[in-house]
């Protein structure tokens, strides 16, 4: 055969295999298996079991199964964990919304109070936290401006005092407003305690 007959020969196996090669190499065990534990640990747990079947497809070693398994088992565990507190964060973020609108700040508190002893503070509850506070403080503003309303110190006074126990910054303001209306009716009741005697 002449050089001409084996460079066409060697061009048309070329051609063919180009055509012919598999598009990409298929992912090693050990890459299958880690791709499962990272699907497993973001709770994808269908993704996680899809790569465990095709590991077992491919007869994959035993203990690469075994480990596959292990994760989908510990992050159906975890997840579910997860997904109730999820749903229990939600229900609470309703129940506070409704008992604030309803004017129960102190129902509120009650129901975050629960919340936080069975599944713990995150930044979620904290918020919520705030808000239940500001609640809590705008209501004993409200009743110390009803007893300065009546000339009741001694309930303003309480009141006020209550209010500020929350140290909350955004009633600063209105806090301040309403310890001077009680200073206010405290001098006016000093000055007119000797004129009615």
């Amino acid at each position: 055969m002449r050089l001409r007959t084996w460079l066409l020969a060697g061009a048309a196996l070329a051609g063919i295999w180009f055509v012919n090669k598999p598009a990409d190499k298929p992912a090693s065990v050990a890459d299958q298996v880690k791709q499962a534990g990272v699907l497993a640990r973001q709770c994808d747990l269908d993704g996680a079991r899809a790569v465990l079947a095709q590991l077992k497809a491919a007869k994959a070693p035993s203990a690469q199964v075994k480990q596959v398994q292990a994760d989908i088992s510990n992050a159906a565990t975890n997840c579910g964990k997860q997904q109730r507190r999820e749903q229990a964060r939600e229900q609470l973020t309703l129940d506070v919304a409704q008992a604030l609108d309803a004017g129960k700040p102190a129902q509120a508190a009650t129901r975050l109070a629960t919340h936080v002893k069975r599944w713990g503070d995150d930044a979620d509850t904290l918020e919520l936290d705030a808000r239940i506070k500001v609640a809590l403080a705008s209501a004993q503003l409200d009743a110390a401006d009803a007893c300065l309303a009546r000339a009741d110190h001694g309930c303003a006074e309480k009141s006020l005092l209550a209010a500020e126990r929350y140290k909350r910054p955004e009633l600063a303001a209105r806090t301040q407003a309403t310890r001077a209306a009680l200073s206010k009716l405290l001098e006016s009741a000093l000055l007119d305690a000797p004129a009615g005697q």
